[in-house]
């Protein structure tokens, strides 16, 4: 164990950028989870990670909760919870057929995008899908349509090659986490590539991606080196460090917890940024915190914006199609 001798030297800085760590959305899946074991007792099965973020999911784990792949895993007549990221329509039929007591955590800003696409696909336009192929919140939206329905791009370039008219009636949505920069730059191409294009209300990139991207790129003109706390399947972590390193940081790093950091290349500087995915839980970002503060550095808050959004807790009645 990491002993924690505390060196005062108040020219080492620790940034801490705000808001960080949890957002609304990951908090109510996750209170889904704990819910529904207080409520039915274990086991309640969770299908995939519940958030992307291991020692969440080994939290859960250890309360009770257990975590498959796929549906055909879960006992019928089980009570299973579907992740934060959204899934696709025929996951819903097939826990139907399976006669599954469904919790369904999907974030609402990820719904509203589902019911976003479902409208566009009414009005007759091809839907141009902004976001990163083979992530789950992708995989779920993609699948509220027909195959075909929507067309995924991740890139200008790929805007460019669509074997489409320019004169064809094309909608775009945009995946909850992409990063902010890259995404408009691609709705930009789309809106020079079509004459027709119908765009969402409001930015889709929910406010805790925007936040916290906002808040990163704040604190990293400032430091040596960036700090992102969270898990490298989480599509929100890598981004923070995308930002901060296009921000101008020198460098920029992504550690799941105190255990992963190089303490002794760090040392060496003498102001560091710190953030967290909203998908961090609170404690792995004070573990890092108290880590680099044992080492010299003084914390400071930077202020940002508060975040003051709440989302209504998942019911744990079940829809008669879906069980009991």
């Amino acid at each position: 164990m990491m002993s924690r001798v505390i060196v005062d030297n108040p020219s080492k800085r620790l940034l801490m950028a705000n808001p960080r760590g949890f957002c609304a959305g990951v908090t109510r899946a996750i209170s889904a989870v704990e819910e529904a074991l207080h409520h039915f007792g274990a086991p309640v099965y969770v299908r995939r990670p519940i958030v992307h973020n291991r020692r969440v999911v080994d939290r859960l784990s250890a309360m009770g909760a257990v975590f498959v792949q796929e549906l055909d895993e879960v006992p019928k007549g089980s009570i299973a919870i579907l992740s934060a990221h959204g899934v696709a329509a025929s996951i819903l039929d097939e826990a139907a057929e399976r006669d599954l007591r469904v919790l369904d955590t999907t974030c609402p800003l990820v719904a509203r995008v589902h019911r976003q696409v479902a409208d566009y696909y009414h009005a007759g336009r091809v839907i141009l899908l902004v976001g990163h192929r083979g992530h789950p919140e992708i995989v779920g939206t993609v699948g509220q349509l027909p195959a075909g329905a929507i067309i995924v791009v991740a890139s200008a370039a790929e805007v460019k090659a669509l074997e489409l008219a320019e004169d064809t009636p094309v909608a775009y949505a945009v995946q909850t986490t992409f990063a902010m920069q890259e995404a408009a730059g691609i709705i930009t191409a789309i809106e020079r590539r079509f004459r027709d294009v119908a765009q969402p209300r409001s930015s889709d990139i929910c406010y805790a991606t925007t936040n916290r991207q906002s808040a990163v790129a704040q604190i990293a003109v400032q430091a040596e080196h960036v700090l992102v706390v969270g898990d490298e399947m989480s599509s929100n972590a890598r981004r923070l460090v995308e930002v901060a390193l296009s921000a101008g940081c020198p460098r920029a790093s992504l550690v799941t917890g105190a255990e992963r950091l190089d303490v002794d290349r760090l040392a060496d500087l003498q102001t560091i940024g710190l953030t967290a995915a909203a998908s961090s839980p609170p404690e792995a970002i004070d573990d890092v915190r108290l880590a680099l503060e044992a080492q010299g550095f003084r914390a400071e808050e930077v202020a940002g914006r508060i975040e003051t959004a709440v989302f209504r807790p998942v019911s744990m009645a079940f829809s008669p199609s879906v069980g009991p």
